[in-house]
């Protein structure tokens, strides 16, 4: 967990990331797919933001659209923006409308990105260390020059290319035998380069790492690749997709505590994604609970864990397995997700909760601000005439539920 103080969470202006309306459809043969609806959030600076979610929830959708990562067909933004922010100079810039140079320019560099399984992630025909020149290739080529003690501006081209990691074959060959100097230079400085990052992840022997290739690494170790890759630039933003799901526990627990003694270290501000409430207490600030393409709740993670206002956000906490629980009598969520093709306007949770009401099934809810900068899309922290429906058509009208879910919070 970070250390952001409750009086930079409430301010509005002091944000990194802001996601504003967001919706991404997919079309198939069978009909539009809203797999992100109207979503918006911020993500400060320094601070972790944790996304939650069961499988299918448009999580990852997320995530990939804030780096313009969604390929177009068959997805579409259908609207929205994604505004990255620069907290030195207070430039923003909205990764979904910006040209497709920009947006290169900034992925890898501002916002990088840790994918769910590294066996899939990292290329098999490519060392370690070759996958990792090409990130400070494209973002710190005039570093590299620096350091291998070549002019950046009075630099050949023949030396700008070989640090961009973009000579071919050839032109590589070529300039080894006429910049033989040049070239034992500029190697030394990728290789420095890269063997820091893998050693600021913790990975013993780093020289030995960086010449082998993805299936000779364990699954931790090339996690911790895959971090080492993400965080090589000093990003403003990290956003890990789910990065323990294919980890065994043991394996786990290293990784998150490495992500956030590197967010202690860097001041990175991070995404988390997960379907794990067990895991968010540990390092969240921040919680946004998803279903269904929509965020249902939002507010500080541990306010959240304690007193839960969304009846998903109940459910999901009542779900968590405690001791002494009798076996067979784990409580579950009534119902399925809904299908999200073409669906009509309406709460998504609406059939699966106890407290739904015809004005539920006419009605998209909106995120309404509660105390302790406190968000939830249900209809009954609304009142009727705002929607202009009877009271009878109403679910239960509530303010602030104080739900104590002390033993969620705990486990």
């Amino acid at each position: 967990m970070s250390n952001v103080s409750a009086s930079d969470v409430n301010n509005s202006e002091d944000w990194l990331l802001r996601v504003d309306d967001l919706s991404v459809h997919f079309h198939t043969p069978r009909g539009v797919v809203q797999a992100v609806d109207h979503v918006s959030f911020e993500v400060r600076p320094g601070e972790t933001l944790a996304l939650v979610g069961e499988t299918g929830c448009g999580k990852s959708v997320t995530a990939r659209s804030i780096m313009k990562l969604v390929p177009e067909p068959p997805g579409d933004y259908a609207s929205g923006k994604v505004m990255l922010r620069n907290p030195a100079t207070g430039a923003v810039i909205d990764m979904l409308a910006a040209p497709m140079d920009q947006v290169r320019a900034t992925r890898g560099d501002r916002i990088a990105m840790i994918f769910q399984d590294p066996g899939k992630a990292l290329n098999p025909s490519l060392t370690i260390g070759r996958q990792l020149a090409e990130v400070f290739g494209e973002h710190r080529a005039q570093m590299l020059l620096t350091n291998a003690g070549i002019d950046p501006a009075k630099a050949p081209l023949g030396s700008k290319s070989v640090a961009s990691q973009r000579a071919g074959v050839i032109r590589r060959s070529f300039f080894n035998l006429t910049h033989r100097g040049q070239s034992r230079a500029l190697q030394a400085a990728v290789d420095a380069s890269v063997i820091d990052a893998l050693s600021d992840t913790g990975i013993p022997n780093p020289r030995k790492v960086m010449s082998s290739y993805p299936h000779e690494l364990s699954g931790g170790m090339k996690q911790r690749v895959m971090i080492a890759q993400a965080l090589a630039c000093d990003p403003d933003l990290l956003i890990a997709d789910e990065p323990t799901t294919a980890l065994d526990v043991t394996i786990q627990a290293r990784i998150l505590d490495l992500i956030n003694d590197m967010q202690q270290r860097r001041g990175t501000a991070i995404l988390y994604i997960t379907h794990d409430l067990s895991l968010v207490r540990q390092f969240a600030d921040r919680l946004a609970v998803m279903y269904a393409g929509r965020l249902v709740e939002s507010g500080p993670a541990l306010e959240v864990l304690r007193s839960p206002q969304h009846p998903y956000t109940q459910g999901l906490l009542a779900a968590i397995p405690r001791a002494g629980t009798p076996r067979g009598q784990l409580a579950a969520i009534a119902g399925s997700v809904p299908q999200l093709i073409d669906p009509p306007p309406q709460c998504h949770f609406s059939s699966r909760c106890s407290f739904s009401a015809q004005a539920c099934t006419n009605h998209v809810p909106g995120l309404i601000p509660l105390p302790v900068a406190r968000e939830v899309a249900c209809l009954r922290f609304t009142d009727a005439a705002s929607l202009g429906v009877n009271q009878e058509q109403m679910p239960s009208h509530v303010d602030l539920i104080e739900v104590e879910s002390a033993e969620a919070v705990s486990s």
